[in-house]
């Protein structure tokens, strides 16, 4: 079965330790509805958030809060 994301699903691109992709994508699979996580290098850490239409807001909220608490992410292209 393949999960394919929404038409209108906002996709942000995230660079994070490849170590920790098991870890976000776990979180994000608690939130109901949220996001829709594939990794598109896992030795680079590079994964692909397809984010549900009207949760961007929330979803930017989560990656705050999991950055301050010790899970990082970077928006590719972002990076200094």
């Amino acid at each position: 079965m393949t999960t394919t994301a929404p038409a209108d699903a906002t996709r942000v691109l995230l660079r994070l330790e490849p170590a920790r992709i098991v870890e976000l994508h776990a979180l994000i699979e608690g939130y109901d509805d949220l996001a829709l996580l594939r990794t598109l290098d896992p030795a680079a850490g590079i994964v692909e958030v397809y984010v549900s239409p009207g949760s961007e807001e929330e979803f930017e909220r989560l990656r705050a809060a999991l950055g301050r608490e010790g899970l990082p992410t970077v928006r590719v292209g972002e990076e200094l």
